[in-house]
């Protein structure tokens, strides 16, 4: 009788296979489970998990760059994290793989009785450090169901720089090498902490105490204002020097300055802020305390990232696609022509280098006429050369305000279904977004405010409304009908770049493809009445150029912008301004030639 289990061997192999990117995949130890005679629906989804985890592990992976630490515990610390980061980058987007891993995770805490972990030093340092390095990779806390309270106590016992330097690791998970000289920097700060814990200095402010003591007692032991000063000055001081510190060790592990700073850096309310000279000290974070040139949300329990299907039924958007369409045929001509333009510009620079007297690959015919004349030569073949830009996402995010309505949205709404199609037909990944608020002059997030007193400089004080058009793993034909909904009455509001930017540049950063995109088409400055009644004018504006300011150094990715009628050269170095909504198209086909020109073509571009 032949093996029950055979099917379910062979798709493991070849989900193993293809996850892994690698034809000789390993056998991994759960994969011995399937001699068993009988396989209950749980044990087939450990094993799938367990295989899942071993194959993202070899596909993002180089043992190459493994950098390998004589003490122990910190090299067992450091794979842990490493392990963590493969499973959760590779994972990101395949929703399947992710709960196989979810799964699986759930068996190996299992196992380790982790739910019933109370103190702190239940829970072992590698695990512990492991699963802190996930919650941080993948934005989401795991349940203390899973954890047990244990995880939660390590989370408090980190000391503030160690926060930060886990939080940098979520920057960097997508470069192995910047995220392993990360991942001994968290290390190393920690250690320190649990160092300096075991090894307490006595306090100064005892030891003053004590002096004032043993003072006479004719002298008043009132405290002396100007000592309070000196006090002060000195604690300021010495926060200086640690932070002096602080750099000093980023560099030592191999990170420069720039690296080390995190672009974007968790905020209070959970979302991400700039880490610029106003950003908030973690200090100031963890305690709530604002400031009048730091960016917040009063609240962000209203707001909604949402993809278009969400937003209508299936028959209105059905209704919307076919006004599109109309607008398409209106205008076939010019749409054809920036179509055939942007792809006839972009298959032209796919120059086809080939790789002759390969090993495999597909087998070289002009070579074959040796063979014959030579039976003894062996087969050549030849391999095609990379071609750079097909390995590239493209992020269309498109301004839903109000003063977009007419023209303008219909013809952005226009290029973005132009640009998706056009461009997946040579290979490259687009993503088209769209920002605006769910409520004029402040909505939900205003009552909650005016129902607490209005206290002074409340932060952004309207609903955010992030909307999912076509995510970039999504086929064109499957969302075309979504983007007809930027013309749906009613759905452009207020808008909040500063934020709209943050979300479609951390949603592209976790992109797997090495050159990625953002091309930002707007019509002017971020727009909130009731954040700028209450905060000043500038609030919003003054928070876009320090976002645009941080992104624009971000190696991660590119920024450019399209301003409609409005000159946005003042928040974008890499920009340009059309005077109508007709000339977006030919913009867009001019300003992505450009960029998927040599990169000698496009030096000093950016101005």
């Amino acid at each position: 009788m032949s093996d029950p289990h055979e099917l379910f061997r062979k798709a493991i192999f070849a989900t193993q296979r293809a996850l892994s990117g690698h034809q000789d995949v390993p056998m991994t130890p759960a994969l011995a489970s399937l001699e068993r005679a009988a396989l209950t629906p749980e044990d087939k989804t450990y094993i799938r998990g367990a295989t899942d985890a071993v194959a993202l592990h070899q596909r993002h992976h180089d043992p190459e760059k493994r950098i390998t630490i004589p003490d122990a515990q910190t090299q067992t610390i450091t794979d842990g994290m490493e392990q963590a980061r493969c499973e959760v980058y590779g994972a990101r987007h395949m929703a399947g793989v992710q709960a196989n891993l979810e799964d699986y995770l759930g068996r190996r805490l299992h196992a380790l009785n982790s739910a019933k972990m109370i103190e702190r030093d239940d829970m072992p340092t590698p695990l512990a450090l492991e699963l802190l390095t996930r919650e941080a990779l993948s934005g989401r806390k795991l349940p203390e169901s899973m954890t047990g309270p244990a995880l939660e106590e390590w989370r408090q016992s980190l000391s503030p720089r160690a926060r930060e330097s886990l939080a940098r690791l979520a920057e960097v998970q997508n470069d192995q090498t910047l995220f392993s000289e990360a991942s001994r920097h968290f290390v190393k700060v920690f250690t320190m902490k649990e160092t300096d814990e075991k090894t307490e200095e006595p306090d100064p402010s005892k030891s003053r105490g004590q002096s004032q003591e043993e003072k006479t007692d004719g002298e008043s032991s009132a405290p002396d204002p100007q000592g309070q000063e000196e006090e002060d000055g000195t604690t300021e001081d010495a926060e200086a020097a640690l932070s002096d510190e602080s750099d000093e060790s980023a560099s030592a592990e191999g990170l420069s300055s720039e690296e080390m700073e995190a672009i974007l850096t968790e905020g209070e309310n959970g979302y991400e802020q700039p880490a610029g000279p106003s950003a908030q000290t973690e200090e100031e974070r963890n305690c709530s305390i604002r400031k009048s040139d730091s960016y917040q949300a009063y609240t962000q329990e209203f707001d909604e990232e949402v993809h278009a299907s969400d937003l209508c039924d299936p028959t209105e958007l059905d209704l919307l696609r076919d006004k599109l369409d109309e607008q398409l045929q209106q205008t076939q001509g010019f749409v054809s022509r920036l179509a055939h333009r942007l792809q006839r510009k972009l298959l032209a620079q796919q120059q086809r280098r080939w790789h002759f007297d390969q090993e495999d690959g597909i087998l070289d015919a002009a070579r074959l006429p040796r063979i014959i004349s030579n039976p003894s030569l062996p087969l050549s073949y030849k391999q095609e050369g990379k071609i750079d830009f097909r390995d590239t996402t493209v992020t269309l995010l498109i301004d839903n305000s109000g003063s977009m309505r007419g023209r303008p949205i219909t013809t952005a709404a226009i290029c973005g279904d132009i640009l998706a199609r056009t461009l997946e037909r040579c290979g490259i990944k687009v993503e088209v977004l769209g920002f605006t608020t769910r409520a004029w002059k402040g909505g939900q997030s205003r009552v909650k405010w005016s129902e607490a007193g209005r206290p002074k400089e409340p932060g952004r004080l309207n609903d955010l409304r992030h909307i999912i058009y076509k995510s970039a793993d999504t086929p064109w034909r499957r969302a075309r009908r979504n983007i007809g909904l930027m013309l749906r009455e009613g759905l452009l509001k207020e808008n909040i770049d500063g934020e709209a930017l943050l979300w479609a540049w951390k949603r592209l950063k976790h992109r797997p493809e090495h050159r990625r995109i953002l091309m930002v088409i707007s019509d002017g400055a971020p727009v909130d009445d009731s954040t700028s009644s209450a905060n000043g004018p500038e609030y919003l504006d003054l928070h876009l150029h320090r976002v645009i300011h941080q992104l624009e150094n971000d190696p991660a990715g590119e920024l450019l912008a399209i301003g409609i009628g409005h000159d946005v050269t003042r928040y974008y170095a890499n920009s340009v301004t059309i005077s109508s909504a007709e000339d977006l198209g030919d913009t867009m086909i001019a300003q992505l030639t450009t960029l998927f020109a040599p990169r000698s073509a496009r030096k000093g571009r950016r101005g």
